[in-house]
């Protein structure tokens, strides 16, 4: 039987086939391989332009909260501007309040000591008168004291 088997087919040998579809093998490997080499390259690519979108959007964000802060920093400036000088104004208004009630206080005093130097150079001179003129004299210094006791304790409140 064997010889039966033999004559009717025709023998092949089995290393030629192997080998092809050894080689068949081989080649859609590398193709494959191929393909995904393509593939990472693709997907690098992706990942690369979808960095690039976030960095750009990123920047855009970081922008606009610049623009902001610039925006709110110059209103601040413009404000701390107005309230200088309505402060300034202020100042030289209180200023001038000041002066005027200081003058008015001091007029009595003034007009004081001017009474006194008319009354000394007017009398001859007595003890008694001279006695009454240093009574006024210490009145009066101890009035421009108190006067000015008022003016400093004024100054004071105006400077905080």
């Amino acid at each position: 039987m064997s010889s039966d088997v033999e004559s009717d087919h025709p023998v092949i040998d089995p290393t030629q086939n192997v080998l092809d579809l050894v080689e068949a093998a081989v080649q859609r490997l590398d193709d494959l391989r191929e393909a995904e080499a393509a593939h990472q390259r693709e997907v690098s690519r992706l990942h690369a332009e979808h960095a690039r979108e976030l960095r750009l959007i990123e920047k855009d964000r970081l922008d606009a909260i610049r623009a902001v802060d610039v925006g709110a920093v110059q209103r601040a400036a413009e404000v701390q501007a107005t309230q200088a000088g309505a402060l300034a104004a202020q100042v030289v208004a209180t200023a001038d309040a000041f002066r005027a009630s200081l003058a008015a206080a001091l007029e009595p005093i003034q007009k004081d000591i001017r009474d006194l130097r008319d009354a000394q150079s007017r009398t001859v001179g007595g003890k008694d008168q001279g006695t009454d003129i240093r009574t006024n004299v210490s009145a009066l210094i101890a009035a421009v004291g108190v006067a000015l006791i008022l003016v400093f304790g004024v100054l004071t409140v105006l400077a905080r």
